[in-house]
């Protein structure tokens, strides 16, 4: 397949030598796109350059600014294979729209969204986005900062800090009570999903819908590997043996799926 007629995910830049694929954002849309099997490369891109770059190509914006300008995040897709009526390629913003995107557009080998399954899949991801991203977030901002170069840096300093009220380094100190508080916290979220989880009946299955892969296996995956790369000793020492080591199986599920868009 041409190069120029394959997908285009738009990811995060990371400086020379970190990983490249963290952002857990955009990893929804790489585990999609990586269970489907669809050949796709990435465009990396520095935090200052993403709403230039996606008005440039037609993305929608995902939500709206404080002060009502549109704000354009990351990931973004966009298909040459199916062109829009304008000859463009069919440009999709978010994660859940990529997979909604995705399903229709290429519903082999599998749906990411099972017949019947959408309404509790969205409902899933906003749980987990309740009870582990966003207290996972106060952990990882600094350290996921050194993974930028200088001119991401900068906006990801900005941004987070206007959003918290707080120093990145004020956060979550390592070693001081709050960073304790804060892995209780993210383990608490993750063991209430575990529960959750537990209702399918399946027991030792690791997959959220029990015996088949599905979008909601990559909202969870997405939180876990961004702890894996940052923090390999936390890894080790706590969250691959959280639950049972369920998390430990679904991360490594998901990662042997995980590409970064190479064709």
């Amino acid at each position: 397949m041409a190069s120029e007629s394959i997908i285009t995910l738009y990811d995060s830049a990371s400086r020379s030598g970190m990983p490249l694929a963290w952002n857990p954002m955009v990893l929804k849309a790489r585990y999609a796109l990586d269970f489907k099997g669809i050949p796709y490369k990435t465009v990396w891109l520095e935090y200052p350059d993403i709403e230039p770059t996606l008005r440039s190509i037609g993305a929608a914006p995902t939500r709206t600014k404080p002060d009502g300008t549109p704000h354009y995040t990351i990931p973004v897709i966009a298909d040459p294979s199916r062109p829009t009526a304008s000859g463009l390629p069919t440009v999709v913003s978010d994660s859940w729209l990529i997979a909604e995107y995705l399903d229709e557009a290429y519903p082999t080998p599998g749906l990411l969204l099972p017949e019947g399954s959408r309404a509790l899949q969205m409902h899933f991801q906003q749980f987990v986005t309740s009870t582990v991203f966003l207290p996972l977030l106060p952990i990882l901002a600094l350290p996921l900062m050194d993974f930028l170069n200088d001119i991401s840096r900068a906006y990801w300093r900005e941004a987070r800090e206007a959003y918290a009220g707080v120093k990145l380094e004020e956060m979550c100190p390592r070693g001081t009570q709050k960073w304790a508080d804060a892995w209780t916290t993210v383990q608490k979220g993750f063991a209430d999903v575990a529960a959750l989880l537990d209702k399918n009946g399946s027991e030792g299955n690791t997959l959220v819908m029990g015996n088949k892969v599905s979008f909601g296996d990559f909202v969870i995956a997405s939180c876990l590997e961004p702890i894996f790369i940052v923090f390999p000793e936390e890894w080790e020492e706590r969250v691959r043996h959280w639950d049972n080591g369920r998390w430990a199986k679904l991360r490594d599920h998901c990662a042997a799926l995980k590409t970064e868009g190479d064709v």
